[in-house]
Formats: structure tokens, C-alpha cells, sequence
């Protein structure tokens, strides 16, 4: 699929998760799209305060931000407005960039569900809507199905001898952190090397402390990992454990990662059993035990596959 973005003007609204947003930007230029991009919110200490201690003021502190980016960028001449997610996104921000830019289209990626992101109020104002999650696209059908993308060093990886059979690198969610000590205790009995990583913000790890839990520091880190230094644990390892969230279906960028390079996957998703991609012989899918037939699944051979879910194609989609 070709398409045309020399010289179009690209507003990318989005979340700084990792560097994924300076990535999908970089790509777009290299298709040569001229790309101004805004967070989805305010990533300093404000909006961490208005988020843990007054939430009832979160959706006009959102008002007001996505205000500011159509001052911050106002004189520029878009063709796209670029969504990602869209955290809190007020219809009125939309109705103003439509009345600015009347010939602009308007386009949205979902990779999180309307039950984590409400978004369902902004369908019918985007020219086209993709989700990653099968059910929110049985749900609602202007919604187009778009999973994620993978990175292509996850092709790079040479590794002879591994640390880790298994690595559980994820954020911190509570039912996540539950699952450790369950991880653990299945290493234990089998002599298996476990790596597990929660990625949790300080002010979380506060709340959590202030509710009278005491999270175990051994497996929390503060800040996330760089993307070279996550990849390094990732070839060390022989499987990789993605526990997705309970609110969601759609299939994560470590999921397809994961897939795409060759390793074996963990994963408590069942509805990776209806996607096309899916391989019997490389994913095990779990209900959160772990037994004996995993540690014979580990080593077991079998043929790798591509997804064909690279981030080109992933573009080419949205904006073919």
C-alpha cells in the first residue's frame, strides 16, 4: 500500500509511553510528513497532584490543556489531526479544530479499551477510527480493528546463553503484583530463573504506602526502562510472561514483540486464540497458574512466523 505525506502538516496528539511517540514520529517523516506532536496531558508534577487529590477538577484541567495546544499551534496549516488514545479529549477541542481546519482529517488509534480510556464520544467526529481490542470493535462498528506494531530490533537479538527462562517486565497494577509471589514460588519448585519487574511511579507507590501496603521494593522500579536496556533483558530470556490487564482484549506491543521475534510468549489473554497470528506451539495461554506443562513448554521447537505487524504497515493503514 503506498501513500502520500510529502509535505503534510501532521498535528500528533498522543502519550509519552516510552519513546514510542518520537519513533511514530520519526517514521512519519521519513515518509515525509512534516509532524508537530503534543501529549495527550500534562506529564509534570500538576497533573499529579490534580490527578491523586483532586479528580473532580481532571476533566477541565484536560479542557484547558488541549486548549492550549491549538494556541501553542496556531498559524500552522494542518492536514491531520493524529490521535493516539487521547487521554480525557473533550468534544469542544474537536469542534474548534474542525472549525480551524475544515478541510483537516481527522484520525484516531485506540491501543487502550473504552474501559480503561473512555473514548466512544468521539466516534463520530473522527474520519477514521482504529482500535486494537477485539470486543470494543464488536461494540462499536465505526470502529476499524488495528493491532499494534512491533520495532524492528526485535529482529537484532543474538543471544548464546541465557540468564532467564522467564522475564515479567510490565506497570504496576495490583493483581499484577499479586502474581509475583505466585511467579516465584513456580520458579522455586522448578529451578527456573525468574526476572520480574513492576515499573511503578513514586507518587503510586505513596498512594499504595498511605493505604497501608507495603509493596516489596526488590521487584518495583521508579522509572521505566530504556528501550535498550528492556531489549537486553529480553534476549537474555528464554520466555516472556505479558499478564494484560483485566479491561482489556486488544493485544499489547509486547505481545506482538514478543511474537514477532521468535520467543516464546506467556500470556493470559485468551483472546489471543482468535487472532491470526496465533501459534499453538510458541504462545501459552494461562489463567494465572503456572504448572509443570509450562517449564516442558519452554524448550519445545517450533516454527517462527511473522506477524507482519511492523510499524510501516501499522502507518500505512491508518493513513492508507
Amino acid at each position: 500500500m503506498q501513500i502520500d505525506l510529502k509535505n503534510k502538516n501532521i498535528l500528533f496528539i498522543g502519550p509519552i509511553f516510552y519513546n514510542y511517540h518520537e519513533i511514530i514520529k520519526a517514521e512519519l517523516e521519513r515518509l515525509g510528513a512534516k509532524v508537530y506532536f503534543e501529549p495527550e496531558r500534562d506529564y509534570t508534577f500538576k497533573f499529579t497532584i490534580v490527578n491523586n487529590f483532586f479528580p473532580s477538577s481532571l476533566n477541565r484541567f484536560q479542557a484547558k490543556h488541549y486548549k492550549r495546544i491549538l494556541n501553542r499551534r496556531n498559524g500552522i496549516e494542518f492536514d491531520y489531526l493524529f490521535v493516539i488514545r487521547g487521554y480525557k479529549m473533550p468534544s469542544e477541542f474537536i469542534n474548534l479544530f474542525k472549525k480551524r481546519y475544515p478541510s483537516a482529517k481527522l484520525i484516531m488509534h485506540q491501543w487502550d479499551s473504552e474501559n480503561n480510556n473512555s473514548f466512544s464520544h468521539l466516534i463520530g467526529s473522527f474520519d477514521r477510527f482504529f482500535s486494537f481490542d477485539p470486543l470494543d470493535v464488536k461494540k462499536y462498528p465505526a470502529l476499524k480493528y488495528l493491532p499494534n506494531f512491533y520495532l524492528e530490533d526485535v529482529h537484532d537479538g543474538k543471544v548464546s546463553v541465557y540468564n532467564y527462562d522467564i522475564l515479567f517486565l510490565v506497570s504496576y497494577l495490583p493483581e499484577r503484583y499479586e502474581i509475583v509471589s505466585k511467579l516465584k514460588a513456580f520458579a522455586s519448585q522448578y529451578n527456573l530463573k525468574l526476572k520480574a519487574i513492576l515499573v511503578i511511579s513514586f507518587s503510586t507507590y505513596i498512594k499504595e504506602w498511605l493505604l497501608g501496603n507495603r509493596l516489596d521494593r526488590d521487584v518495583l522500579k521508579f522509572s521505566p526502562l530504556k528501550r535498550s536496556d528492556y531489549m537486553d533483558l529480553f534476549w537474555q530470556s528464554k520466555m516472556i510472561f505479558d499478564m494484560g490487564s483485566n479491561l482489556q482484549t486488544g493485544m499489547s506491543q509486547r505481545t506482538i514483540e514478543t511474537i514477532e521475534s521468535g520467543k516464546k510468549l506467556l500470556i493470559n489473554n485468551t483472546y489471543i486464540k482468535e487472532e491470526a497470528i496465533f501459534n499453538e506451539s510458541q504462545i501459552f495461554v494461562t489463567s494465572n497458574d503456572f504448572s509443570k506443562e509450562i517449564v516442558d513448554f519452554i524448550d519445545k521447537p517450533f516454527d517462527v512466523k511473522p506477524t507482519g505487524y511492523s510499524l510501516e504497515n501499522w502507518i500505512k493503514t491508518i493513513f492508507g
